[in-house]
C-alpha cells in the first residue's frame, strides 16, 4: 500500500535531485553533483530489516548491500570469503581466527577486519543510493549518512516471524532469536565499542509490532525526506 502523500513527498525529492545535477552539469568548471541518500539499517531480529532494505530499494532505486560487504572485503584484501565471513556479525574469539589463519596460511585478525569494515562502508556511502543492512554501519558513518534507522519490535512478534518465515518450532525459534540478537550485539559493542541498543545512535527508531512492511518503507521515506531537507545547502523544491 502506498500513500498519496508520501508518493509526493519522494517524487518532488527526486525531482530535485535531477534538477540540481543538471544545473551543475551546466556549470564551468563542472561540479560534482552529490551522491543520492545512504540509509543505514540496524535491527533486532524478526524486527524486518531485510524487508524494509528491500522495499525502500524498490522505492528509491538505491543498491541493497548486505553479504556484498563480506565479498568486497575478501575481494580487496584478497582473501576467502570463508575467512571474512567468520567475522561477519559474529562474536568470534581471537585465538579460533588465529587457529584458523595459520591453517589457511593468512591471518586476518579483528583489528584487520575493523578497519576493512570501516573502509568499505565508507566507499558504499560515498557512492550513495545505498542502503546498508547490519554491520554496526549508521555507527560507522555517524551523520554521514542521510539517514540511520533501527528497528525493534516485541519478542513475541519477532518469534511469531521468525517461526513463518523459517518453518522452526516455537522453541527452536526463540533459540535462534536469542543467538542472534547475543551475536549481532557482541559484535557492535566488541568491534565498535558501541552500544546497539543507545537510541542516540539513530535518528529513527521504528516499533514494527504493529507495522505491515509497507507502512514502515512509507514511514521512512518520511524521515529520509524531512533528513533530507536539514542538509547544509538543501534547497527545497517548489511544488
Amino acid at each position: 500500500m502506498r500513500f498519496p502523500l508520501t508518493e509526493k513527498l519522494i517524487q518532488r525529492q527526486i525531482n530535485h535531485w535531477s534538477h540540481l545535477r543538471e544545473l551543475l552539469h551546466e556549470q564551468s568548471p563542472p561540479v560534482e553533483a552529490g551522491p543520492g541518500p545512504v540509509i543505514t539499517i540496524s535491527r533486532l531480529a524478526g524486527a524486518g530489516g531485510r524487508t524494509l532494505a528491500a522495499g525502500l530499494a524498490d522505492r528509491l532505486g538505491c543498491e541493497v548491500h548486505d553479504h556484498s560487504i563480506v565479498e568486497r572485503i575478501a575481494r580487496t584484501r584478497r582473501l576467502s570469503p570463508e575467512l571474512v565471513a567468520l567475522l561477519d556479525e559474529q562474536d568470534i574469539r581471537q585465538s579460533d581466527l588465529w587457529v584458523r589463519g595459520v591453517l589457511e596460511n593468512r591471518l586476518f585478525l579483528k583489528e584487520q577486519y575493523r578497519e576493512a569494515l570501516s573502509e568499505t562502508v565508507l566507499a558504499m556511502a560515498a557512492a550513495g543510493n545505498a542502503v546498508i543492512l547490519g554491520r554496526g554501519a549508521g555507527h560507522i558513518l555517524g551523520h554521514r549518512a542521510t539517514l540511520r534507522v533501527r528497528l525493534v519490535a516485541g519478542v513475541s512478534t519477532r518469534l511469531a516471524r521468525l517461526q513463518e518465515r523459517n518453518g522452526l518450532g516455537r522453541a527452536e525459534a526463540r533459540a535462534l532469536l536469542e543467538e542472534t540478537d547475543r551475536r549481532r550485539e557482541a559484535y557492535v559493542r566488541k568491534l565498535l565499542g558501541v552500544d546497539p541498543h543507545d537510541a542516540a545512535g539513530y535518528d529513527l527508531v521504528v516499533n514494527t509490532d504493529r507495522l505491515a512492511p509497507a507502512a514502515a518503507v512509507e514511514l521512512v521515506l518520511v524521515a529520509l525526506v524531512a533528513a533530507m531537507r536539514q542538509q547544509p545547502g538543501h534547497q527545497t523544491a517548489q511544488a
